[in-house]
């Protein structure tokens, strides 16, 4: 745990890993002094000069137009946030997730979500880079000696979106294992190419991103510790707090895992290669997670489609896909740290509301061999041992040759045989 205040660039460089989807810099008015007005914009403006060519070197991304640069006060990053959050996680989305989530006993069914993640992106961010507005933000109370690192991160997210869409790349119409695999990748390259450059700072020699340690196993205790210092964070329930992480710290992980592959015999550290962002985008959490899927085997996530709900008094109030990193985090609360979805090839759920407001989980996944799909099936039905207030019917079956589980997971006072059925109709891709 660290105790005392480290030395500003390493501190920076553990606080820009913060897990916020903003992302930039934990702070403490102890270790730093603080900003309390407008930063000065000709100072910003020459720091953005003077960071901009060593970075387009490390991402491998060329500017191509200047950047704007602009200051917002604490409650105007608030209202911000909360625009966001309304624009990308509407409240009926919101709504049903939060119920599943509640319904795996991921989360507290007393829970109220949209506050805490209002609370949780406001407590942390010191910076961000808007791609609607294309303006990097400073923002009141970030520290003037943590500005540099904040923008080496925020920078290489400007120029990610100057040669990509970065809102189509998160978009949720991608579906959420998706969509979380993309922020993975775009958090990640902005990670390790800020890594580099206060590597770079610090050492005083020029220093290639593929040769840097595993930034994910090296830096997460580190993380934890000073996470634990902010109370939101805190008090946030596991699973929001590790798929807040996950982007940065296994997302960085994986893109040096990419950098890695692309390493040439004898190449000197001074030597520049390309990184284009859309040459880094996984399509699924198992693939961030498990490198190899994407750089040796292409495993892509086999989509599944599921038919009409069919059965009286009950609707579909939500539905969508969990995906490796999501499974794992509900196996691993319930079970322990040991617990693990590998194997994963694909899942759909659909959460159905019922008669007293009942709701219930209707959940395929399909696997890469039968070994893993009977794991998964054994070990769901364990963690309705510590789920006492909820009940399932587990089975395995085999979908056009390929091993598929079937949940149907509801509250224990509701009979599992007046669950409507769902069928699964089709596979779509994956492993063959």
């Amino acid at each position: 745990m660290i105790r005392s205040c480290p030395r500003p660039d390493r501190a920076a460089a553990l606080h820009l890993l913060a897990p916020v989807a903003l992302a930039l810099a934990l702070t403490s008015s102890a270790c730093h002094a603080q900003d309390t007005a407008p930063q000065d914009t000709a100072r910003v403006r020459a720091l953005v000069d003077s960071l901009l060519p060593r970075l387009q070197v490390l991402a491998g991304l060329r500017a191509e137009r200047p950047i704007r640069i602009g200051y917002r006060t604490r409650a105007e990053v608030r209202s911000y946030i909360v625009r966001q959050l309304d624009r990308d996680l509407p409240p009926a989305d919101l709504a049903g997730m939060q119920a599943t989530y509640a319904a795996l006993g991921l989360i507290p069914d007393t829970l109220r979500l949209r506050r805490l993640l209002v609370d949780l992106y406001t407590e942390q961010v010191g910076g961000y880079y808007d791609p609607e507005t294309k303006t990097f933000y400073t923002v009141e109370g970030t520290p003037r000696d943590m500005l540099r690192t904040v923008l080496a991160h925020e920078l290489v997210h400007a120029l990610q979106d100057q040669h990509t869409n970065l809102d189509s790349l998160v978009s949720r119409r991608r579906g959420n294992d998706p969509q979380s695999a993309a922020q993975a990748a775009i958090e990640g390259q902005a990670t390790a190419v800020m890594f580099a450059l206060i590597t770079e700072e610090a050492s005083g020699q020029a220093v290639e991103p593929a040769r840097l340690p595993d930034l994910g196993a090296q830096l997460r205790p580190a993380l934890e510790a000073q996470n634990s210092r902010f109370p939101v964070f805190r008090r946030a329930p596991p699973v929001i707090r590790e798929g807040l992480v996950f982007p940065y710290l296994q997302g960085a992980s994986f893109v040096e895992a990419l950098w890695r592959s692309r390493l040439r015999p004898g190449a000197g550290p001074s030597v520049p290669w390309p990184a284009p962002l859309d040459s880094l985008l996984p399509q699924s959490t198992e693939q961030v997670m498990h490198p190899e899927r994407f750089l040796d085997l292409r495993d892509a996530p086999t989509a599944l489609r599921l038919g009409a709900t069919t059965g009286p008094l009950w609707r579909t109030a939500w539905e969508n896909g969990m995906g490796e990193m999501e499974m794992t985090l509900f196996l691993r609360q319930h079970l322990g740290p040991a617990a693990s979805a590998r194997g994963w090839d694909g899942d759909a759920y659909r959460l159905l509301q019922g008669p007293g407001g009942a709701r219930a989980l209707v959940w395929y996944s399909v696997w890469d061999d039968d070994a893993a799909a009977d794991a998964f099936a054994a070990a769901y039905r364990r963690t309705l041992v510590v789920r006492p207030a909820r009940h399932a019917l587990v089975e395995r079956q085999t979908v056009d040759g390929r091993p598929v589980v079937r949940v149907v997971d509801a509250p224990a006072a509701v009979p599992l045989e007046s669950v409507p059925s769902v069928p699964l109709v089709q596979l779509l891709g994956g492993v063959p």
